[in-house]
């Protein structure tokens, strides 16, 4: 149940909504922040998806990407004022699917750009996004460009490793009755025709990709060879020193996206 309502609440995030709203819905990136100093451009890569169920925050260094439920709240429409003279509760305002504020409370005693027992105000905008992060949002939501003359673009889901290859069918049962369980769930690899996305609860990574063919794909330098067992499985060569593994990959055929996903294992850990 959880796992569908957070699928149709997150299919907007892709839909590009422009209807104004008080509660701020979709995937915001922090544009300027005023705290210690004043107002500042924003001094990282820092971005906020907002849903009715969950808000998590996704920092980017470099081609790295790190999730986390940093607010532990969801982001609801609340005015600039704080209810009384005490409360220190974060606000919300100036919000709609362009843009909102978020007033906290910080007591960072010596933070560079957070004051200490004072307001800090960040402001976000949608629509703003460095070429990684551009790549890795699609990726997580599940509008990255594909390519219809390599079958491997698009969206697959990790669902662990076989040691020999020929034992693959028998070791398959074993996989799919561990996935829930292990640590390869909820673990993507989306591949387009420039990169390769990796995507897990705690966030991923961005690498540029070239393509040989249908067989194989090199990337960071490293050359990975691929086998098809089906259309909507492969098996890819992972070499490490003097051993060789296989990446089993489920290609995603129900339309569901990463990002649903994610938010749902944040969601249900709350309950």
């Amino acid at each position: 149940m959880t796992q569908a309502i957070v699928t149709m609440l997150l299919a907007t995030l892709t839909m590009g909504a422009t209807a104004q709203t008080e509660n701020p819905r979709g995937i915001y990136k922090m544009t300027t922040l005023t705290g210690k100093v004043g107002e500042v451009k924003a001094p990282f890569e820092q971005y906020k998806i907002c849903t009715d169920s969950v808000t998590l925050m996704v920092s980017e260094q470099g081609n790295r990407f790190s999730i986390s439920d940093n607010d532990h709240q969801v982001f609801n429409y609340t005015g600039e004022q704080p209810k009384s003279e005490g409360d220190k509760s974060p606000l919300i305002y100036d919000s709609n699917s362009e843009q909102f504020k978020l007033k906290w409370w910080s007591t960072y005693p010596n933070h560079i750009h957070f004051p200490n027992n004072d307001w800090c105000t960040e402001k976000y905008e949608s629509g703003k996004y460095t070429e990684m992060s551009k790549a890795f949002f699609n990726a997580l939501t599940g509008t990255a460009e594909v390519a219809a003359n390599n079958p491997l673009t698009g969206t697959w889901r990790f669902i662990g490793y076989v040691d020999e290859l020929r034992d693959v069918k028998k070791e398959l049962p074993k996989l799919h009755e561990k996935y829930p369980t292990s640590r390869y769930f909820n673990s993507f690899m989306v591949f387009t025709p420039q990169d390769l996305t990796t995507v897990f609860c705690r966030g991923g990574g961005v690498d540029k990709i070239e393509f040989d063919g249908k067989k194989a794909y090199k990337s960071a330098g490293k050359t990975y060879q691929i086998k098809w067992l089906s259309k909507n499985r492969v098996a890819i060569e992972d070499r490490v020193d003097f051993r060789t593994d296989w990446m089993i990959l489920e290609r995603v055929t129900d339309g569901s996206t990463p990002l649903s996903h994610i938010a749902s294992q944040y969601v249900g850990n709350r309950r």
